[in-house]
């Protein structure tokens, strides 16, 4: 029986942040099925009601919008409205004042990119024929339903209907340059105090976005919008956040996990630390603020979340990051925000779904406890992008495939190491049929092709990998969706529905979805993580960074920040680590 929806509050802090929330909306929103057609697909497996909210316009048209928050700088929107373009709000209007005279400079207004372009068509479009259908509903005989096109055949003719293909690494510069969906106008918060990229005021202190969120029209504001969307709730079960934790938003994250745990105290908070793989600032100022805003980030977010999880497409990061994460059937751009936030979203989309399941869904709290115990608050991703899944097998033969070796790499910079064992860890798979589990009517040979579900093969295959470690299992059928305006990564030996082949895919046909395997994990790897930031922050003088010491942040209260950081990286240390 299907439990009760326990809907989530998401929030995302900084500019990389949204890049990464834009292509998780946009994976599912391509994800729905509006007109679902009997017998044509197995049962819905995730609910998307925890993230999503239903509302009507004043016009009452119905819509369906993430339950989120995301914060940026002025700027950073492109064409973006930020009030959206799904409700009649009205604009307000910038309070000048000025008392001489005004000359008015008219600019030109943003380029919309294709696929913008393409969006705006539809849109007008389906608001033409929503409009048309309403004046002929009353004049429409009835007995031309016996005359319409069976609706399977009309979804198999539309299915074989080729879709555009969009190449946007040129024209992507913002993260709403690629955005699929509409946003509530309660969404979208613009810092007007700082400018995106600007090179005269950057906002790249964690005590800048520290003292911006003392003033009180942040904090009106940041109450006026999650009051919103939380008194709607009928059984809220905490906040999934997305903080840039290497610029001034690392001081915005930190303040608005304090007012989530006095406010809505008990909740979950799983907290995601995101930063891209190249810097558009690469002084050696710029570098030293980095790692400053890196420690005190960590410190706090950890303390005040149910579980911080740092996630980057770089190896290693801070001063000079290092190579790129190497996945084995894609190649990507790794200076492209828009490339990298593509990998990160599609694991960070994948490993939420024990709390997004329609049948015995964990929370955010239980997922996060299970994962922090023994003072364990940091965790680390790994991801199979795609899950390597040939063509003709089944999984029970991919799994004996894989001789010990693991499908996914780190995603968690500093943590490469496979022969790692976990202390804990939730595994996701999805995008495995169930009539690819093994080959029907043959005779088992072995302990996998016993297995009934994908879960029950998924775990027996974990508890053989890692007999020692707390393992949670959950294998969903749908797989991860890649469409556009999804960047085309995967490499040629991928085909359209993600399997991989001998035969090379063409150029003129994208992928529209692939497999996928996460592992999010408290793994003794994380020290490694933590002893690098630690000796990275202690060879700076805190002192000699007057920016900091204006804002308010004392030496002591620095030295204390790395006392934490080293005592939490002895909670990850184990005679493996030693005899490495």
């Amino acid at each position: 029986m299907a439990a009760p929806t326990r809907e989530v509050i998401t929030l995302q802090c900084g500019h990389y942040s949204n890049f990464v929330g834009t292509h998780i909306w946009n994976i599912q929103e391509s994800s729905f099925c509006y007109e679902p057609i009997p017998g044509s697909s197995p049962s819905k497996q995730i609910d998307h009601d925890v993230l999503y909210r239903e509302g009507l316009t004043i016009a009452g048209t119905p819509t369906y919008t993430p339950r989120l928050i995301a914060w940026d700088l002025k700027g950073s929107l492109n064409t973006l409205r930020a009030e959206g373009v799904l409700y009649d709000v009205p604009v307000q209007e910038e309070d000048i004042k000025w008392e001489g005279d005004v000359t008015l400079h008219k600019g030109t207004p943003p380029h919309k990119n294709e696929f913008l372009a393409d969006l705006d068509a539809q849109d007008e479009l389906l608001y033409t024929q929503a409009s048309s259908k309403e004046e002929d509903q009353s004049s429409q005989d009835t007995d031309t339903m016996e005359t319409e096109e069976n609706p399977a055949d009309a979804a198999e003719k539309k299915e074989q209907k080729p879709k555009k293909m969009y190449y946007l690494d040129e024209s992507v510069v913002v993260w709403s340059d690629y955005l699929y969906g509409h946003m509530h106008p309660k969404t979208v918060s613009v810092i007007r105090e700082f400018s995106h990229e600007s090179d005269v005021e950057p906002f790249e202190l964690y005590t800048q976005g520290k003292t911006l969120m003392q003033k009180p029209s942040m904090e009106d504001d940041l109450e006026d919008r999650l009051h919103f969307f939380a008194e709607e709730c009928d059984h809220l079960q905490g906040f999934q956040v997305l903080v840039d934790f290497y610029n001034g938003f690392s001081g915005v994250g930190c303040s608005l996990l304090e007012y989530l745990e006095d406010e809505y105290s008990g909740k979950g908070i799983l907290t995601v630390g995101v930063a891209p793989t190249t810097f558009s600032r690469e002084t050696p100022a710029a570098e030293s603020h980095r790692v400053i805003n890196s420690a005190l980030a960590f410190q706090k977010l950890s303390s005040h979340s149910s579980l911080f999880l740092p996630i980057s497409a770089s190896r290693t990061l801070w001063r000079k990051p290092g190579p790129p994460v190497g996945f084995p059937h894609i190649s990507y751009n790794s200076s492209l925000n828009y490339h990298t936030s593509a990998i990160l979203a599609s694991s960070l989309e994948t490993m939420m779904l024990p709390y997004r399941t329609v049948e015995n869904p964990l929370t955010v709290n239980i997922l996060s406890e299970a994962l922090s115990t023994m003072g364990r608050k940091i965790g680390s991703l790994q991801s199979s992008l795609p899950f390597p899944f040939q063509l003709g097998n089944t999984l029970a033969s991919e799994f004996n495939s894989l001789d010990g070796n693991v499908p996914w790499r780190s995603l968690t910079p500093y943590t490469h190491n496979p022969s790692a064992v976990p202390f804990a860890q939730s595994v996701v798979l999805r995008g495995i049929p169930k009539d690819k589990l093994v080959v029907p009517g043959k005779h088992p040979t072995n302990n996998l092709e016993l297995c009934k579900t994908g879960s029950e093969m998924l775990s027996l295959y974990l508890s053989g990998q890692y007999p020692r470690s707390l393992n949670s299992a959950l294998c969903v059928y749908q797989a991860s969706k890649t469409v556009a305006p999804y960047p085309h990564i995967f490499n040629e030996n991928v085909r359209h529905e993600g399997y991989l082949s001998n035969e090379m895919r063409s150029q003129s046909l994208g992928v529209s979805s692939v497999p996928m395997m996460t592992s999010l994990q408290s793994s003794p790897t994380t020290g490694h993580l933590l002893a690098e930031l630690v000796k990275q922050s202690q060879r700076l003088d805190i002192r000699k960074f007057h920016g900091y010491v204006e804002g308010g942040l004392e030496p002591d209260e620095f030295k204390e920040t790395m006392d934490n950081l080293q005592a939490m990286s002895e909670c990850y240390t184990t005679d493996m680590m030693e005899a490495e």
